[in-house]
């Protein structure tokens, strides 16, 4: 436990980590923009949640879309490369063991892409409703109990699963190619390779369908949870695919 929090702290403490969280709400921003002007430029008050439902649309945007792959790839998923090349690892196997070891790297690289995203959807979220709920009508909570505090927990835990998996997928390919490069650009590539199936030759496998994944849009068991719950086991399933790759390469020092 003590590797696995050592990891995640220097994982979250990073610099790149900041970068993909201020990347992440500055995209959402820059999606929104256009519902920023259109705010300030009514005369009347916004409909009640109009903060919300722009941040969640920015979420599924063209420009969400290609930064998401790339962002929660930015803070861990070359470590375990970088261990390597640096030698670093040989210093520190002695001192824990091999399972131990490759469970931080994962978690941490895991908890990182996660992370960013969520946190950055939260900072984003917060200045919209900072900017604009003065703008909005105001709404009996006493006769409609307002969901948009349910909904935004479910969006929040959706997109740290989808943030986890595809940091997994950057550190998995990394070490598979032993290429720096890959961690950055497999996740990537890997997103834009599920979109092209889907909409061109499997158009009902829906829930391998990255855009799906930022914005439901299909009949889910359990909603947003529920793609939840496939991104986290699809992340497992990366996350054995590294232990493998890793153990591979560590025989081979």
């Amino acid at each position: 436990m003590r590797a696995v929090y050592a990891s995640t702290k220097q994982a979250i403490l990073s610099r790149d980590f900041l970068l993909a969280f201020a990347g992440t709400a500055l995209v959402l921003l820059l999606s929104s923009f256009e519902g920023f002007l259109a705010a300030y430029r009514l005369e009347q008050l916004l409909p009640y949640g109009y903060h919300h439902s722009l941040i969640l649309s920015a979420l599924s945007s063209e420009g969400m879309a290609l930064a998401l792959p790339i962002l929660c790839a930015l803070p861990y998923t070359a470590a375990f490369l970088d261990d390597v090349k640096s030698g670093f690892i040989k210093a520190y196997l002695p001192r824990t063991t091999v399972a131990g070891y490759i469970t931080s790297r994962a978690l941490a690289c895991a908890a990182s892409g996660g992370l960013a995203l969520s946190l950055g959807i939260l900072a984003a979220y917060g200045l919209a409703a900072l900017l604009l709920l003065p703008l909005e009508a105001m709404r009996d909570y006493l006769l409609e109990p307002p969901g948009y505090f349910r909904q935004l927990l479910e969006t929040l835990l959706m997109f740290f699963a989808s943030g986890a998996f595809w940091a997994l997928v950057g550190l998995t390919f990394a070490t598979l190619t032993n290429s720096r490069y890959m961690a950055y650009a497999s996740p990537f590539v890997l997103f834009y390779l599920l979109v092209i199936l889907y909409e061109r030759y499997f158009d009902k496998l829906y829930v391998l369908y990255p855009r799906e994944w930022l914005n439901p849009s299909n009949k889910w068991v359990f909603g947003r949870i529920g793609v939840a719950v496939l991104l986290l086991e699809l992340s497992a399933l990366m996350a054995l695919l590294f232990a493998w790759a890793a153990k591979r390469r560590l025989r081979q020092i």
